[in-house]
């Protein structure tokens, strides 16, 4: 196993030669997101040990930490010429779990993996492979997995030799949240009918595969987090009841549901203290976070002293302390720990830091549907009015926290003003917000984007002749939308793995993705056509006059690169201005090499058509 990092073994920072963009790129860096599992995990039963995603080797792999016996130091685990993108632990924290899939097509299995000697354990090796829906550490070292199959769903058990077999069953997609340490008993968000944005509660028994417990909410979404640490009866749930999250504790045999009420303006998200008598909150406002400790039987909230960063995970550790995994727009990721002797880091990365950047201050504007937050990024080298690029994040269901961006930097880099447009269909501004694009998606978000250029062009910030478009997954579907139903308003647009003809996308998308759209649009396609045509971007393509750099992954499921394909023969069958690369890759860019090459070439593309200058 290769060790990296700790006091001992520090690695001297140099200064490097390239550009300060791309070196923040290969700068070595924590993850604070991935696809198909948490970005960090934590051993249960132990305070300062878990695996975590960073890319070290050049590619995001699995790092193990133990804070406990080596502060700072990190234990590669997985080294895999795709990367690897989804990551557990046992609750004794002596292995890792890892999801082994193939180029990035998230199609696969899990693997445990000795944190000592590296020897690794198939997990399931008689059921075929499958897109994941979660995994549950047990206490014998085994797991519980979710299973998402073109069925439906299905939870498996695994022993602690990895043989297991399917023991429920169910045509609704759903996703595994947690498990009872003794197997007893899983914890599942499922969809309803399909329905991925409105999720209900189920409480599985695994011997038999019974569904002892549901709970729904017509039309809005429940989260489950996690049975109580001592009482499997009780389970802690995210609601939207008020239409902002807030947390309460479901006792699923009485069905008595206790609201966790407070003061605390924002979205609420909770987890367990260790204990059960007390939680931790995150709140979110605005595109940060704070956190707080809840006492269950007093009600009393008391402030814990973090850092003011955006939060990208949470979790209270058996010795009280809390541990954040943290960012802002001008600090880049890292692990920290707070507890009755302040901050500290519990991870430190050798290699250069990545070059800093410029924090980002809030914007608001009046739209359509209301008032509208987004991130303003400004290049500190040029004046107003600048050059700008909207960098449109992707989900919808997502949204922009003020966390570290090297896209967003880059641009920044180049004298760009970058802007983040938090339009309706993203998460963290309630229910309704979240729920108001469907019936024109595409269009909804649009006019939020739009709400914002009109402020900061009429405020002088943005030059109107000089604006340009880019974003990722549905980012890239609302380039395109922007480059056809918009075609004026745009110099260029770069579109990475966008959904592009939501028809064909609908025809090769794997059955949970299908369920998703659905759940967007209303309906299947086979019920509303003309719904599916009206939010595709190829439905506007031959009113498109922006060039365009579009990206595409030849192993993705999100977004099928056969529907990216149509669409870019369509504009080069009328002479458009289009480049295009068709990336051996899935939805996920995980090799540094892959992600500078292309981010070079999408800002070499901006340089051109968007220039800095006069």
């Amino acid at each position: 196993m290769l060790i990296i990092g700790g006091d001992s073994a520090r690695v001297p920072r140099v200064k490097t030669q390239m550009p300060r963009w791309e070196q923040r790129v290969r700068a070595p860096q924590l993850m604070s997101f991935s696809l198909i599992g948490p970005a960090v995990s934590w051993a249960a039963d132990r305070s300062d040990s878990g695996v975590l995603l960073a890319t070290l080797s050049g590619r995001a792999e699995v790092y193990a930490f133990d804070a406990t016996e080596h502060p700072g130091r990190l234990t590669q685990v997985t080294d895999r010429a795709q990367g690897t993108t989804g990551a557990s632990m046992t609750r004794d924290g002596s292995a890792a779990f890892w999801f082994d899939d193939e180029a990035g097509d998230e199609v696969g299995r899990w693997q445990r993996q000795s944190i000592d000697d590296g020897s690794v354990v198939a997990l399931l090796p008689s059921l075929t492979p499958s897109y994941t829906g979660g995994i549950a550490p047990l206490g014998d070292g085994g797991a519980v997995v979710g299973r998402l199959v073109e069925e439906g769903f299905e939870l498996a058990v695994a022993d602690n030799e990895g043989a297991g077999d399917v023991v429920y069953r169910s045509s609704e997609p759903a996703h595994l949240v947690d498990a009872t340490p003794d197997g007893s008993m899983a914890l599942i968000g499922f969809a309803p009918a399909g329905d991925w944005l409105h999720l209900g509660v189920r409480v599985i028994r695994l011997e038999d595969g019974a569904v002892v417990a549901e709970l729904r909410d017509e039309g809005r979404n429940l989260s489950p987090v996690a049975f109580h640490p001592a009482d499997r009866a009780s389970v802690l749930v995210v609601h939207e009841r008020r239409d902002r999250l807030t947390p309460m504790v479901w006792n699923t045999q009485s069905d008595a549901q206790d609201d966790v009420v407070t003061e605390l303006d924002g979205e609420v998200t909770a987890d367990w203290y260790p204990s059960g008598d007390a939680l931790l909150l995150t709140v979110l406002k605005d595109a940060r976070h704070r956190v707080y400790r809840y006492d269950r039987s007093s009600g009393a909230v008391t402030p814990i002293a973090a850092p003011d960063r955006a939060i990208a995970a949470a979790s209270v550790r058996p010795d009280g302390s809390v541990h954040l995994l943290v960012s802002r727009s001008n600090r880049p990721v890292s692990l920290i720990k707070v507890d009755g002797d302040g901050v500290h880091d519990l991870v430190v990365l050798p290699g250069e830091e990545p070059a800093s950047t410029v924090a980002s201050t809030d914007v608001y504007a009046d739209g359509p549907g209301g008032r509208v937050h987004a991130l303003l990024s400004l290049p500190p080298t040029h004046d107003a009015p600048y050059p700008t690029v909207f960098a449109v994040h992707g989900g919808p269901t997502g949204q922009d926290l003020d966390a570290w961006n090297a896209n967003v930097a880059a641009l920044v880099d180049l004298g760009y003003a970058v802007v983040r447009v938090n339009y309706r269909g993203s998460t963290g501004y309630g229910a309704a917000w979240r729920d108001a694009l469907h019936g024109r998606l595409g269009f909804i978000e649009l006019e939020d984007i739009t709400a914002v250029r009109d402020h900061l062009e009429q405020t002088g910030v943005v030059d109107p002749a000089r604006v340009s478009i880019m974003g990722g997954s549905w980012g890239g579907f609302l380039t395109l939308m922007a480059a056809g139903t918009q075609p004026t308003k745009w110099r260029s647009g770069v579109a990475f793995v966008p959904l592009a003809d939501q028809i064909t996308s609908a025809e090769d998308a794997p059955s949970f993705m299908k369920a998703y759209d659905a759940a967007l649009m209303g309906g299947t396609i086979e019920e509303i056509p003309e719904v599916y045509r009206a939010a595709s971007p190829i439905t506007y393509v031959d009113d498109v006059q922006a060039p365009l750099f579009v990206t595409a992954g030849e192993n993705d499921p999100r977004c099928p690169v056969r529907q990216v394909d149509t669409y870019v023969d369509k504009l080069r069958a009328r002479g458009h201005d289009v480049r295009y690369d068709r990336l051996a890759t899935g939805h996920a860019m995980v090799d540094l090499d892959m992600r500078v090459i292309e981010l070079r070439k999408a800002l070499e593309f901006l340089a051109e058509t968007l220039p800095v200058g006069p």
